[in-house]
């Protein structure tokens, strides 16, 4: 098995063939920003996490005192050390010496059979392996190297696997410019025995022998993806889709993986990899009596969480607008006309502004539209098709999470403006929107990855209050699988004859 740390250009690398019980290999993440470590038990869906080394270390796992047990191993570029641990507990170092030159990168596996990782070095510079079948003594150097071969070309990723279950591990190399995966069933300079690509650029490869028990003895690919905090494991060495994917980290961490023994779990998993994804806010006038109606709203909706799958519904979230919650009577559209406010609907009017600010969020930050509806008449202060009017049980906005992350509603406000922040996982993606003085201002103010969902709307047509009009409102959304697009249309009335 190898477990692969990858950071700043930086790899550690990690394998054995010794496997406790004969089990499958587990994987884990480390957050080098802390230094605190999950492991993953996959047969008993629980996380194991304890802190070794110093923030921005580099980790990777071995059976360091041939057990049959991976556990931490760090570089530490600072002072030039290699750290090993023989437990999956926090604790000081078991054994430490010097590594290496600086930009070495740690490669920890049996390459010589004998049931013992240890560590040796591969050298970017050179595009060279040098093998190193006896660990480093206590604070002093690795020794010579037992040889060394040329393989690869400059900017790949090595990473370490018994690929071909000789009981000897070999060596292989990830292009994460294109996904390419290609490796050799034995320690020489030569062409890849094996060459094909898993994953998307950008992706951070390790392997192991991922199969239940009984295992196979023969290590595969894995991926972990920062950008969705995901996990792809694959059962056999070719094109192919992931034959088990699992959310497990986030941009901070990166991988590990080994044959872990018996960890205790029951800890937390590491924090989703969650940012904002939308932002919308739209302005009104200072101190009208719909500002308290909207200030309300948007307070109960405020830190509310829509699960994956799950749908948010305005309306039954906030329920009736009455005196007792602290609405007050504004004005409100009735029949198409501007009406205040004896009537029972003004207690709580105004919120359509909330209503679609929310939606402005909804829409430009890709998620799916179940329910709303634009107001009958056109008001230049919201977004011409893009607005939602809101009442109670209905009209409402209602729309789902079909990302496979949790969202999360942010509010705020000012005397004069409301604001929806939706957060949850594009891949990196953020998306801003406002509007003000008649027009709407969009901006994407950080791109992503390849693997973020990007949108993009476009509305034709025309309307003012007086007159009406019809109106076109067209979005599409574009990833890797291609672009979906929707269509919607609405005619607003203009004032009656």
């Amino acid at each position: 098995m190898f477990s692969l740390l990858l950071a700043a250009g930086f790899v550690g690398i990690a394998s054995d063939v010794a496997r406790a019980d004969d089990a499958s290999d587990g994987f884990g993440v480390v957050d080098r920003s802390s230094g605190q470590w999950f492991l993953f038990d996959s047969s008993a869906e629980q996380t194991t996490s304890f802190y070794y080394g110093t923030p921005y270390d580099t980790p990777f796992m071995g059976d360091w005192d041939c057990d049959g047990i991976d556990t931490p191993g760090l570089y530490r570029r600072s002072d030039g050390y290699v750290y090993l641990r023989n437990s999956n507990t926090p604790g000081f170092a078991n054994l430490k010496y010097y590594f290496g030159i600086p930009n070495d990168v740690p490669l920890a596996g049996d390459f010589d059979g004998d049931g013992c990782d240890t560590v040796s070095i591969y050298r970017p510079s050179e595009q060279r392996f040098y093998v190193i079948n006896a660990l480093g003594s206590e604070d002093q150097g690795l020794g010579a190297a037992d040889y060394s071969f040329d393989f690869g070309n400059s900017g790949d990723k090595p990473f370490v696997g018994d690929f071909d279950n000789d009981g000897i591990d070999e060596v292989g190399l990830h292009r994460e410019s294109s996904g390419r995966v290609y490796f050799r069933n034995s320690l020489t300079t030569g062409v890849a025995d094996s060459d094909f690509i898993f994953g998307i650029p950008g992706d951070k490869i390790f392997a192991g022998d991922w199969e239940q028990k009984p295992a196979s003895g023969v290590d595969s690919v894995g991926i972990f993806r920062p950008g969705n905090g995901t996990v792809y494991l694959r059962f056999s060495n070719n094109v192919g889709n992931a034959d088990v994917t699992k959310q497990f980290g986030n941009s901070n961490t990166v991988p590990v993986s080994g044959s872990f023994g018996d960890v205790p779990g029951g800890d937390a998993a590491p924090a989703l990899p969650i940012h904002l994804v939308s932002r919308f806010t739209t302005y009104h006038s200072c101190c009208e009596p719909r500002v308290t109606n909207i200030q309300i709203m948007a307070r109960q909706v405020d830190g509310l969480v829509v699960a994956p799958g799950d749908t948010f519904d305005l309306n039954a979230r906030i329920g009736p607008r009455t005196s007792a919650k602290g609405y007050v009577p504004a004005p409100i559209l009735l029949n198409g006309e501007g009406y205040c406010c004896d009537h029972p609907l003004n207690i709580g009017g105004g919120t359509s502004q909330f209503g679609t600010t929310i939606y402005g969020a909804i829409f430009w930050g890709g998620f799916e539209d179940i329910t709303h509806k634009p107001h009958s008449r056109y008001i230049a202060r919201y977004p011409l098709g893009i607005e939602a009017t809101l009442g109670y049980p209905s009209p409402n906005v209602v729309f789902r999470n079909d990302t496979d992350f949790p969202v999360t509603v942010r509010t705020r406000y000012t005397s004069s403006s409301i604001t929806v922040e939706l957060w949850g996982n594009n891949s990196g993606r953020t998306i801003v929107g406002s509007h003000q003085g008649g027009r709407s201002y969009i901006s994407v103010t950080r791109s992503g990855n390849l693997q973020a969902r990007r949108v993009t709307g476009q509305v034709t047509g025309s309307a003012t209050y007086d007159d009406g009009g019809y109106v076109v409102i067209k979005r599409w959304i574009t990833d890797l699988s291609g672009t979906t697009s929707r269509t919607w249309t609405h005619r607003y009335v203009g004032s009656p004859d």
